[in-house]
């Protein structure tokens, strides 16, 4: 939830997901003025709006986020949640939660464990520590492994010439 500045200040709910990028990604937009209210990954977020000023005679309003906007982009703009003076805007428990994945589905149906117990997950596995380095950064090599092995094999060669 975030204050935007450039909709006359007024509070907005955006839900989205942030993809693990490289790259500055900047959810609140591009007014300085935007103030953050709330930021939660909570699977389905509920949240506590109370009204102050002259809109203090409204009662307290309970939000179901999932209910009241759809996810969508992190550029997108979200929804205004009121027009209204607000006093203070709280995160509450959820009333459900995500269902855990059922432990049936996961054996085998002879009863052995998966092909893939020993499986390295690791997306790094096999790789140097240069070459992992050279990833991370975008170096891009001129020459192959190969090359460098069969250089320090000449090398080797003519040191004992």
């Amino acid at each position: 939830m975030l204050y935007d500045a450039d909709n006359q200040g007024y509070p907005y709910i955006k839900r989205f997901t942030m993809d693990a990028t490289k790259r500055h990604q900047n959810f609140m937009g591009e007014n300085p003025n935007c103030k953050l209210i709330l930021l939660t990954d909570t699977v389905y977020p509920r949240i506590k709006v109370t009204y102050g000023g002259v809109d203090a005679i409204r009662p307290a309003e309970e939000i179901d986020a999932e209910q009241f906007i759809a996810q969508k982009s992190f550029k997108a703009k979200g929804k205004r949640l009121t027009t209204w003076k607000i006093e203070s805007i709280e995160e509450l428990e959820p009333t459900r939660f995500p269902e855990p994945p059922s432990e049936d589905n996961d054996e085998e149906p002879d009863g052995s464990d998966s092909e893939n117990e020993g499986e390295n997950l690791d997306p790094d596995a096999g790789k140097s520590e240069q070459q992992v380095i050279d990833e991370l950064t975008g170096q891009t090599n001129l020459f192959s492994e190969k090359d460098f092995e069969e250089d320090q094999k000449d090398k080797d060669w003519l040191s004992k010439q």
